[in-house]
C-alpha cells in the first residue's frame, strides 16, 4: 500500500469513529435537556429584602421567618422596602405586587421589632387572600366603587 490510500484509509476510520461519538453526544445531551425539562420547578414565593439599617434587617428576618410559616407553598411573592429618616427611625413598606399592604415605622427599640415583624406577616397574608378572594368573586363589569 502506498502512503496516499494509506492517509485516506486512516482518514475514513477516523472519520467514522468521530461521527459515532458526535452521534452519542448528541444523544446525551437531548436526554440531559429532557432530564432538566422534567425536574424543572418554578421559583415560587420570595421575600425580597431591601432594608438598610439593623433595625429594617431585624424586621426583614422576623417577617421571613413567619412569612416561611404562613406560605409553605410558596405562592406569594413579597417585597420589603426600609427607608430611614433621622427624625422618625425607619419605616418599612411591604409591597405584593403593586399594592402596598403593611407600612409602619419601627420603633427605636430593637426588641419589639421580632413582635411586629411576625404581626406584619400574619397582617400581609390575610390582606393578600382577602385580595385574591376579591378578585375572584368580584365582577369585571363593575369598578371599584360602583356597587
Amino acid at each position: 500500500m502506498n502512503r496516499p490510500q494509506l492517509f485516506s484509509i486512516i482518514a475514513l476510520q477516523l472519520g467514522v469513529v468521530f461521527t459515532v461519538f458526535a452521534q452519542e453526544s448528541v444523544n446525551s445531551t437531548a436526554s440531559v435537556d429532557q432530564h432538566r425539562t422534567l425536574n424543572h420547578k418554578d421559583v415560587g414565593g420570595v421575600v425580597i429584602g431591601q432594608t438598610i439599617t439593623m433595625a429594617g434587617r431585624a424586621f426583614y428576618d422576623s417577617f421571613a421567618i413567619a412569612w416561611s410559616e404562613k406560605d409553605e407553598a410558596g405562592n406569594f411573592t413579597v417585597a420589603i422596602t426600609e427607608r430611614p429618616t433621622a427624625r422618625l427611625g425607619s419605616q418599612v413598606f411591604v409591597d405584593y405586587g403593586n399594592r402596598r399592604l403593611f407600612q409602619m415605622f419601627l420603633p427605636p427599640n430593637r426588641t419589639l421589632i421580632p413582635a411586629i415583624g411576625t404581626n406584619a406577616a400574619a397582617q400581609v397574608y390575610q390582606a393578600i387572600l382577602d385580595y385574591q378572594l376579591a378578585q375572584f368573586f368580584g365582577d369585571p363589569d363593575l369598578g371599584r366603587d360602583e356597587l
